[in-house]
Formats: C-alpha cells, sequence, structure tokens
C-alpha cells in the first residue's frame, strides 16, 4: 500500500508522537483520495510489524482515527475507511479565543501493559516480575491485621452494620490527624474524610471542581510520566489533561503554569516517591509551587500522598501554606503501608472543600465500611506498627539501593537512570536508537520482567524509558534482576530500526 511509503518516510524528528504520525497519515491519505470510503486498513499486526513500531502505537493510532469518524470497525472483518460525512461532522468547530480540546480518548495503558505481561510470562514462567508496582506481600503488617480484625468483629454490633453516612468513625478521627501531623500533614480532626481508595478521592476531586468558581469541566494538570491508572481512569471519565514536566524533585513550577495558563484548573502532584520516577519535593519545591498556586485562586491542588507511611522523605504538604490551603485536597492511601484490600484511604481539606467533598462521596457510594475503618484505626495505634514500618522503608532502601548500584555500572553509553529518592521504582532511560519493547522482551527472555515506559505518559510513542520496580521482588534476588535488565540492553545494543521517531 502506498499509504505505508508515505508512513514509513516521517522521519522527522520532533514531529509528535508516533502514533499522532501513523495517524496524521493516514487521514491524509482519506483526504487525498489514496484511501476511499469503504477501504479496508492493514491489521494493526501487520502495519506495527511494516513500520517497526509496537502494537500499542498502532493500536492508539487506529483509536485517535475511530473516535474522530475517520474509519469504522466491523467485529470479525476489520477496520475500513468511513463514509466522509462521518468524519466531517465530528471536526471540532473552533472558537475564537479559545482552545480547541481533543475528543475524548479511551483508556488503554492498564490493557496494554497487562497485555504484555501476561504474554510474557505465559512465555517466560520463570521471569521474576519487576513490572508490578504493588506493596512486597511480606512486608504488609498481617499480623496486626488479623489481630485488629477480630477485636473489629468482637465489638461490632447488628446496629453497626447498617446504612451509614459518610461520617468517619470517632476511632479513626481521634488517632487519624495526630497520625499525620507527626509525619508533617497540618491535619485537624474536621479535616478528615474516608474513602475505598485513592483512585476514588481523585475521581471525586474532578467532580469538585465543577463545584468551584465558573469551572464547566475539570481540566488537570498532571505530572508526566505519571500514575497510569489515574490516566486511564480520567481519560473513562472525560477528564481533560495536561502535561507537566518533572525532575527530581517532582513537578516543575514553570511547567505547572505554563500548564495552568493553557486552561487547567486543577493540578494533580505526588509530593514523595512519585511513581515512576521516585521523585520527592523539597522544602523549596514544595515553596515554588505554593508561589504558583497562589497566583491562581481558582485551581485546586490535589495531593496524592500514596506511599506516605512508608516512605522516608518528609515531604509535607501544601495544606501548610496559608496562601492555599483552602485549595487543597490532601490524599493518603495505606494501600502499600497497610495492604491494599484494606480498601481504605482518607482525604484531608479544609471546610467547605471538605463539604464538597463529603457531598461527592455521598453520591458515589454512599460510606466506607465502617467495620474496615475499625481495624485501620487499631493498626495505626498498635505500638507494634511503628517498628514494622521502620523495617519495611529499610528494606525498601536497601533494595533501590542494590538496584541502583548494579544499573549504574551498564556500560552502555547514554543509559541515565534517574536518582529515585524514595519508593520503589527506578526510571531508566535508554540510549539513542535503543527500543524499551525490544529490552523488555529480551529481558523476558534472560528471566526478568520491566515495565515499558510509555504507559505513563498521556500519549503513546515513548518507546525509550523503562520501568523497574523493586516493591515485591524479595531483597536477595534485586541485584540479580537488574544484572540481567543491564544484560538484556547490551544486548539490544540500539539495532532495532525505528521507522517513526518522537
Amino acid at each position: 500500500m502506498s499509504t505505508l511509503v508515505s508512513i514509513a518516510s516521517l522521519k522527522t524528528e520532533g514531529a509528535g508522537p508516533r502514533y499522532e504520525q501513523i495517524a496524521k497519515a493516514m487521514r491524509q491519505a482519506i483526504r487525498s483520495g489514496q484511501l476511499k470510503p469503504g477501504d479496508q486498513l492493514p491489521t494493526v499486526r501487520a502495519l506495527a510489524s511494516d513500520l517497526g513500531v509496537s502494537l500499542t502505537t498502532v493500536t492508539a493510532a487506529f483509536r485517535s482515527l475511530a473516535e474522530n469518524g475517520w474509519t469504522r470497525g466491523e467485529i470479525g472483518r476489520g477496520t475500513f475507511v468511513a463514509e466522509r460525512a462521518s468524519y466531517e461532522a465530528s471536526a471540532p468547530v473552533a472558537v475564537p479565543g479559545t482552545r480547541v480540546w481533543p475528543r475524548v480518548k479511551s483508556p488503554w495503558r492498564r490493557r496494554a501493559l497487562v497485555s504484555l505481561m501476561e504474554r510474557l510470562h505465559s512465555s517466560f514462567p520463570k521471569a521474576t516480575n519487576c513490572s508490578f508496582g504493588g506493596p512486597g506481600p511480606s512486608l504488609l503488617p498481617l499480623k496486626l491485621i488479623k489481630r485488629h480484625w477480630l477485636a473489629a468483629f468482637d465489638d461490632v454490633t447488628n446496629r453497626d452494620l447498617q446504612y451509614k453516612t459518610v461520617d468517619a468513625i470517632e476511632a479513626l478521627t481521634d488517632v487519624l490527624p495526630a497520625w499525620l501531623v507527626a509525619d508533617g500533614i497540618p491535619v485537624k480532626r474536621g479535616d478528615v474524610v474516608v474513602g475505598t481508595s485513592a483512585q476514588q478521592f481523585l475521581i471525586l476531586a474532578t467532580k469538585v471542581i465543577t463545584r468551584l468558581g465558573s469551572a464547566l469541566e475539570p481540566v488537570v494538570a498532571v505530572e508526566q510520566p505519571g500514575y497510569y491508572t489515574i490516566f486511564d481512569a480520567w481519560d473513562h471519565a472525560g477528564v481533560r489533561m495536561i502535561g507537566v514536566e518533572t525532575d527530581g524533585n517532582g513537578a516543575r513550577p514553570e511547567s505547572v503554569e505554563s500548564a495552568i495558563r493553557e486552561g487547567a484548573n486543577a493540578v494533580l502532584l505526588t509530593p514523595r516517591a512519585q511513581n515512576p520516577t521516585g521523585a520527592s519535593w523539597t522544602p523549596e519545591r514544595r515553596q515554588a509551587l505554593g508561589d504558583v498556586l497562589s497566583r491562581y485562586p481558582h485551581v485546586l491542588a490535589i495531593e496524592d500522598d500514596h506511599f506516605g507511611d512508608v516512605a522516608e522523605e518528609r515531604a509535607g504538604s501544601l495544606l501548610a501554606d496559608p496562601r492555599v490551603e483552602d485549595r487543597v485536597i490532601y490524599i493518603r492511601s495505606f494501600s502499600k503501608s497497610i495492604a491494599p484490600d484494606l480498601r481504605l484511604s482518607v482525604a484531608a481539606s479544609r471546610p467547605p472543600l471538605k463539604t464538597l467533598l463529603e457531598e461527592a462521596k455521598g453520591h458515589a457510594d454512599g460510606w466506607s465500611s465502617r467495620l474496615l475503618q475499625r481495624v485501620l484505626a487499631g493498626v495505626l495505634q498498635d505500638d507494634a506498627l511503628g517498628s514494622w514500618l521502620d523495617r519495611v522503608r529499610s528494606t525498601y532502601r536497601t533494595r533501590r539501593e542494590r538496584a541502583v548500584e548494579v544499573l549504574a555500572k551498564c556500560s552502555v553509553a547514554g543509559a541515565v537512570v534517574w536518582p529515585a529518592r524514595d519508593g520503589t521504582n527506578l526510571w531508566i532511560h535508554l540510549p539513542s536508537g535503543f527500543d524499551a519493547g525490544e529490552v523488555i522482551e529480551r529481558g523476558a527472555a534472560l528471566g526478568v520482567l520491566a515495565a515499558p515506559g510509555e504507559v505513563f505518559y498521556l500519549s503513546p510513542g515513548h518507546s525509550d524509558v523503562v520501568r523497574f520496580n523493586v516493591g515485591s521482588v524479595e531483597t536477595e534476588q534485586v541485584s540479580v534482576c537488574a544484572e540481567l535488565l543491564v544484560k538484556a540492553i547490551q544486548q539490544s545494543g540500539g539495532s532495532r530500526w525505528t521507522a517513526i521517531y518522537v
């Protein structure tokens, strides 16, 4: 097909992500008549093979074409060029002086990652999984959870199991403020809302945005690379996102300000152990972010402190900044420190923002299990928890340091490991010409699974980064796994050609 020749000839640096270049070339071919209504497009696998790009990249290009009316899919037959009226009608109409947002995108990141890992695990079942971002199973305080689970059942009555309001139980509101204040988070008793997960609060926060000021829809500035699960969730919900640049200290203030000027009315920030880079705020960075937000009183700050209880850094919160504290939703998850399956997290914000958050929670699922709240309250008050968390922090630090030590010795020129200050992730930039897909495939064959970096971006096409996670890998295996990844990078050698460049 002549269209493939024109796509393969797109080699201009800085021309945008690969999937956008492919979609653009297809659109041009349709406009010019090279591709006519009813013509069948190549399969995703065939086109990916011809172009030397990943299946994810071509899938994203096809999805963009379909969502904007250029193509139509027929189950069991394939993808076809749509009738002209379909894509002409779908084109956005620009209003002078306003930003034209792209159509709502479909979630693709988790599906792409899970599909890749399932295929590699099936082919290499003995490979150690360093792609998973969860906590180490052996580092969850199971004995404490069992102890307070049984205690909760001893105390519970039939009345306690009835429908409830969104209010947290007294035992939890008694312990949480002091627990958070001890970690440098200035939370008052009346600030706390209990939810099911950090992800739930991130979704609820977008509901709050439209209740503040004159915002018609949530437009969130997000760290990039960033938390792929919430990117998918917000894509699914139709939330607009603008990428913000990051460095070793988290979101860059000048990039946050640029996103706000582009239309963002909220910003998602990770104070410490940012996923996937491991970045954490310094006091200076927190101050600089507060300086930016203080200039835009309509912007909501959402803090996702997902690693708080097992983090080494004391990053603090913008709740401590009197200039912006009334526009901050601080979210604390207990998934990494207590247990993901406990299904509890908390948010803290000053009234009246807290009232709006409670209202959104009430309309979502009403309340979070009071029985589980009893368990969490008991665990947080247990004298044994502090020493347990100290051990967990030390273990994660050891694993991270061992992996960094091995990766630092990688003899491939141009490979860069970000200096993760906290957490369980290492973010690895590959040298020019290297392809993350090839590195990951070779790594799996050698015995280690790592995650492709492109799922941590708003758009596909970032094929030069890999995330290596040490959270759920036993300490004695970390160095071996890192050595296997280094070997995979060395074997790749940048030999795989790339038809279209980012």
